[in-house]
Parts: structure tokens; sequence; C-alpha cells
């Protein structure tokens, strides 16, 4: 009887046991099959990315011009002229200051193309005057330790009108702060987007020539470096400029690069003293904007679009600018008037006589200047080159608007002329407008 009751209780314990160990596998197979499921969806997630391009690293603004001041170090090493002492002595060929050029270069530049002290004059352009470097786009390769920057930019001639496309490799070393350069053939390269590099370097020696500065920019440092080298372009005329602006205003403004010559052209006294005055950073909606103004109250803006990619507009009037509009739109009329009045103005003393032609009323425009030539002649005997308005007074009348306004002449101040403009309102920003100046 005893023996049947612990027989009975093996059997029991038996099968507790097995349920027990059933029970173990069946959890260990569910677990196996959600984890087989979980890497099965990371595998589609991996995939799916790989298939994804991937986004290039972003280059903030001081970072921009931290390599700006790298590759116009540079190029600065390689003008010949600095190298002439007072009494004519030209030591641009002693070995001391071919082996400083030597020192910018980086070690695989120099090993793929057997450069030594003695012939590094070879590998480098020749450079025999004053220059400088204006950026226009970058790109860039991340390394562990070394990152490469693509640079495209124009090598301005201070001595003359001259412009030269330029494309070049700059690396820095981020442990080390230091750089070594790779002089690239222009003619390589037909798009800065197209072409393939890859950091590879470790490490960057340093050496007496090529310490990196890393400087945090303020946005006034930033904001004198993008109206500097907007001076520099324009009075160039430079192509890469014009293909800066926003594609709608330059349309509007010039129609085409002929246009924008013939403007440079037309202002090129006024363009070659603009000196940054005030400037205001704003960040709105999905891009960031400088919007800068030179000692007469011109404005400059440049927006970005994304990083390094920026649309330039060089006044407030030929396109509705957001910022603006909503302004417009949210004002009362008088105010809305006396803006347009602003732009009138703005556009006789940007020389825009086109702009300032066609707002004008057509029955007006027909009785007093039949063509855009006698209305520009009539400005540049009437009004002043550089318009200052004070605003006087305004009167509604029926649909349109008395507006009175004397216009100062901001070289001279003691020179004045009371103008009464009569405009009517249209839809949005639409108007029309008539003027007499008083006696």
């Amino acid at each position: 009887m005893e023996y049947l009751k612990r027989k009975k209780t093996l059997i029991l314990l038996m099968i507790i046991v097995v349920i027990i160990i059933i029970s173990i596998v069946v959890a260990l197979l569910l677990l196996t099959t959600s984890n087989n499921g979980e890497v099965a969806n990371n595998n589609t997630v991996s995939e799916e990315n790989n298939n994804e391009t991937e986004a290039e690293p972003q280059i903030n603004e001081s970072k921009y011009y931290n390599i700006t001041n790298v590759v116009r170090t540079y190029l600065g090493a390689l003008d010949k002229s600095k190298y002439i002492l007072s009494d004519g002595t030209n030591y641009s060929e002693d070995e001391s200051t071919k082996e400083s050029i030597y020192n910018l270069l980086s070690t695989e530049y120099i090993e793929s193309n057997n450069i030594t002290v003695e012939n590094v004059y070879d590998y480098v352009k020749d450079v025999n005057e004053n220059i400088t470097f204006v950026p226009l786009d970058m790109r860039i390769s991340q390394g562990q330790n070394v990152d490469k920057f693509l640079v495209y930019g124009n090598i301005v001639y201070m001595d003359s009108q001259d412009l030269e496309k330029v494309y070049v490799i700059v690396n820095i070393d981020n442990t080390n702060n230091t750089f070594s350069i790779e002089p690239i053939n222009s003619e390589e390269i037909s798009n800065i987007n197209d072409f393939k590099f890859e950091s590879t370097l470790n490490t960057i020696e340093k050496n007496y020539s090529n310490t990196y500065l890393n400087n945090n920019m303020s946005d006034e440092d930033i904001s004198k470096e993008k109206f500097n080298n907007f001076k520099l372009l324009i009075l160039r005329k430079s192509e890469d400029l014009f293909n800066l602006l926003n594609e709608e205003y330059r349309n509007k403004k010039f129609g085409d690069y002929n246009g924008f010559s013939q403007y440079i052209d037309s202002n090129y006294d006024r363009l070659r003293t603009i000196n940054l005055s005030m400037y205001q950073v704003t960040e709105e909606d999905g891009y960031k904007q400088y919007v800068l103004l030179d000692q007469d109250d011109r404005y400059y803006i440049f927006k970005e679009t994304s990083e390094n990619k920026e649309e330039i507009f060089l006044d407030t009037y030929t396109v509705d600018l957001p910022e603006f509009l909503d302004r417009y739109n949210g004002a009362d009329d008088e105010y809305k008037v006396g803006y347009n009045v602003e732009k009138f103005i703005s556009a006789i003393n940007d020389g825009d006589y086109k702009y300032a032609y066609n707002l004008l009323d057509e029955t007006f425009r027909r009785n007093n200047y039949p063509s855009q030539g006698d209305f520009e002649n009539f400005v540049k005997t009437n009004f002043f080159e550089n318009n200052e308005i004070q605003h006087n007074n305004v009167e509604k009348q029926g649909n349109q608007f008395v507006y009175g306004i004397t216009i100062i002449n901001k070289d001279n101040e003691s020179e004045r002329k009371n103008i009464t403009v009569i405009m009517e309102l249209g839809e949005e920003t639409d108007f029309v407008m008539s003027f007499s100046i008083d006696e």
C-alpha cells in the first residue's frame, strides 16, 4: 500500500515536471518567434533606410566662413607680389617661402604628385597680384578625425574687375586643429554636387603654416561677410551672383543677365561706395533671413532656404516678400498708401524707372509721359539722386487718396520739394497713382 502511494506521488511529480518543461519550451518558442519577428522588422527598416539617399551633413555658418578663411589663407600665400621687399627684392622663390606653401598641402596630394619644396609652384596656382576669395558653395565628407570640404567660389582680383572660378579641397583635423589643402583643376568639375570625394585622412600634423582657427562667428560677423562678398561680386558683374538672386525677383527686375549687367553699369558709382550700416537677423518659418541696410537705407536681403543655399533680393518692392506682405495686409488704407509711396520713391532712387513708370495711372502716363524715356528724363531733372521721404498728410476723396509728401535731398538736406500723390488701391497689393510737384 505504501509502495502504491509512493508510486502515485512519483508519477504526479513527473507529470508536473513534464508540464513545467513543456511550458518553458513553449515560452522559449514564443519568445524566439517574437524576437525573430522583431529582427525581421528591423532588417526591413534597415533595408528601407539603405535604399534612401543619406542626407549630406550640413555646414553651419560659422564653419562655412571659417573654411572660407582657410582658402583665403592658402590663396594669399600664393601671391608672389606680397614677397617683395622695399628695395625691390622678391623672395617668393626662397626656399622658406616655398616651404610655407608646401606645408599647406595635404600629404595625399604631395605623395600622389611627387611634390617637393623645390617644385611646389608647379602644382599650385600662379598668383602675382592681390586677391581674395568669395565662397559660393560648399560640401562636406565627414571622417573620424578629419573632415574634407569641397569648396567652390570666385577668386577676386582686387586691382582689376576680374573674377576666376576655383574649386579646392580643404581638410580639417578636428583633434589637432590643423588643415591641409588639395588644389583641383576646375575643368574636372562641371557641377559641385556631382563631384565624388571622401574623407580618408586620419590626422594632419601641425606645422608653422597650417593652424585652423575654429571661430564662433556672431550675426554681425556673418552679416559683414555677406555684405562685403556681395559688393565684391556685384561690382564685377558676377554671373554666380545673378544666379543667386531669387528667380521670380531677378526675372521681374532684370529679365536676364544683360539687364542685370546694365543695372550695375547705371548704378556703379553708388554700388562701389555702399557700406553696411544696419542689419537684422530673423528666424522665419523654415528659413533664416539677413536683412542688411547700407548707408542710404537700401535693402539687401539674404534668405537662407537651407544650409549654405540662399536667395538674394536687392530691394523690398519688386516682389511681395512674405514678412512685408503680412504687415501690408494687416494695415489700414493710410498705411498702405504710405508704403506704396515708399516703393515708388525707392524705385526712383534705384534708377528702376521701368518699375516706377508702370505704377502710374495709364491715363496720367499717356498724357504726361508717353514713353518710359520721357518719364526717366523728367525724374532725372526734377527729383534728387538720393531722395528721402517726409510723410505729411493724407486725405481720402471718394475711391482715391490724396497724399502729401516732401522729398529731401539726402546729399544736401536743405534741398526739398513738396509732392502731391493721388493713389487708388486695387486688389491685394495692386495700386495706381499719379503725382504733381508743388511749385
